[in-house]
């Protein structure tokens, strides 16, 4: 399900440069209003989450996994990764690589954590995303993955 989302036309993102965690929610959002998969209300609730809750979606040592609220704007199941030129921080947290998903309900949203949770627990996946240099590499081990499961 994963690589089918980031497969969509401008939903990878290379050498993504941002001035900070909030510059690249709005990066991260703009390939989903633009296919109309989100309404633009969906950046700012995404970003009060993080205001409300703070560094959570650093789940994993540089690698952010921004969401927004499906009321607020989903019109589609969608997701966006960037990878970062530089680091930018979240509060101590280093982020150098984000993805951003929009689950339509509770069902998908936890749907879609579970595909992640399985992508981020292989370590050369991992690595992968930190380097952030080959977006082909990356989607080959996604779907390597996810063939698999």
């Amino acid at each position: 399900m994963i690589t089918s989302l980031l497969e969509k036309e401008g939903h990878l993102l290379q050498e993504v440069v941002c001035t900070d965690w909030e510059n690249l929610v709005d990066i991260l959002a703009a390939p989903l209003i633009a296919d109309g998969s989100v309404l633009p209300p969906f950046a700012e609730s995404a970003k009060v989450a993080v205001r409300q809750f703070g560094g959570y979606v650093v789940l994993i040592e540089d690698i952010a996994f921004f969401h927004g609220r499906p009321e607020d704007g989903v019109q589609a199941l969608s997701m966006t990764l960037g990878l970062l030129k530089e680091p930018i921080y979240l509060g101590e947290k280093r982020i150098k690589a984000a993805f951003l998903f929009a689950a339509i309900d509770n069902e998908s949203h936890r749907e879609l954590l579970g595909g992640l949770a399985r992508l981020m627990n292989d370590e050369d996946c991992l690595e992968l995303l930190r380097e952030g240099r080959d977006l082909d590499a990356i989607m080959k081990k996604f779907k390597e993955m996810e063939a698999t499961q």
